[in-house]
């Protein structure tokens, strides 16, 4: 048989005016969030530009732009002089996850825009240059965020959303009952242990992160009344031993921040601290092995790049699987979620 060939993605011009004037395509977004138009039009189905203007406390013609703007992206439709949104944001409503998307506008804003710019000095150079436009000390934002506060929340605000939307799909897809001792390397405010805990009363859980993580994992899990089997372990992942004596060890939204030689570093630390058959977790965001996408996955991959730590990527589940296979892991499972996000997971099993 013949070489398959694969039918390149079209697009027309469009499509290059909306690259073009990314930029402003989101600046229109964020602004249609700020000022709440969305919520608005879910609210009352449909609304004029002047009852625009009397909700949000805009002027008329700096509002008639907004709505000019939002209509030509088609994040809402205009029939003769009133406004709705489109079926795509009421969907977002429908199905719970409007808030998830709003704060995922907010961090892009106020997080990813900023040091973004830099991406193409950013591949130059291989590191992330973009993380130079944060206040504070340090080479990833991870630790420049402790010096800004307001930057913080919206991080960890978007954060506890991100994981509030995708850690049912672990749980679900995932049966972790029979494990007892739980290692959740890089786990942060502590939700995704709480949840887990929460599930799975039978587990005990350390939360295995930097000391700038602390104060937040631990009251986070005081007010929901799990000290007793969560215990935050403070440490530098890299440089020092993961504690012993685990059955599962967890990686969630944390591998896509390094690169390839760091995740081996970690998950060969991983294999050193699990029991005889334990194993480790992979939770993330993933691109198709093919690496054509989707969409979500490649412009995430922007951030990692320029602002986060700038080596990592939205690496495809084959990545992960072939690593563990050269640990030595002996059996490999994958799990494609079925998530707005690129959800995917890849179990390593001792």
């Amino acid at each position: 048989m013949g070489e398959k060939i694969v039918e390149n993605k079209r697009i027309d011009r469009n499509n290059l005016i909306l690259y073009l004037h990314g930029a402003s395509a989101f600046q229109l977004l964020h602004a249609g969030v700020e000022f709440k138009i969305f919520d608005l039009l879910h609210e009352q189905k449909l609304l004029s530009l002047d009852q625009l203007v009397e909700s949000t406390g805009l002027m008329k013609q700096p509002a008639r732009t907004l709505a000019f703007g939002l209509t030509s992206l088609g994040l809402i439709e205009k029939s003769e002089e009133n406004y709705r949104n489109c079926d795509a944001i009421e969907e977002l409503f429908e199905n719970k996850e409007y808030d998830l998307f709003k704060k995922m506008t907010l961090i892009q804003a106020h997080i990813m825009y900023v040091g973004q710019v830099d991406y193409v000095e950013s591949l130059r150079q291989n590191r992330n240059v973009g993380v130079q436009r944060y206040f504070g000390i340090g080479k990833t934002i991870y630790e420049r965020l402790n010096h800004d506060q307001k930057l913080k929340k919206v991080f960890y605000d978007y954060m506890e959303a991100y994981s509030a939307y995708a850690l049912p799909h672990l749980l679900k897809n995932l049966d972790l009952s029979n494990v007892k001792n739980i290692l959740d390397v890089g786990g942060g405010g502590g939700n995704n242990s709480i949840e887990i805990a929460k599930k799975y009363p039978n587990t005990n859980i350390t939360l295995f992160d930097i000391p700038t993580a602390k104060s937040l994992a631990e009251e986070n899990i005081r007010r929901n009344e799990l000290t007793e089997r969560i215990r935050f372990s403070q440490g530098d992942m890299f440089k020092d031993k993961f504690p012993n004596n685990q059955d599962c060890v967890v990686f969630i939204h944390q591998l896509v921040i390094w690169s390839l030689e760091e995740n081996r570093i970690l998950l060969e630390k991983a294999y050193q601290s699990l029991n005889e058959r334990g194993q480790v977790v992979i939770f993330s965001s993933m691109s198709d092995d093919d690496e054509k996408g989707p969409l979500m996955a490649a412009l995430d991959t922007v951030y990692f790049r320029s602002v986060a730590a700038g080596n990592g990527m939205i690496y495809p589940h084959k990545e992960y699987e072939k690593m563990l296979e050269e640990i030595g892991f002996k059996r490999i499972q994958k799990i494609k979620c079925d998530t707005w996000t690129p959800h995917g997971i890849v179990v390593g099993y001792k």
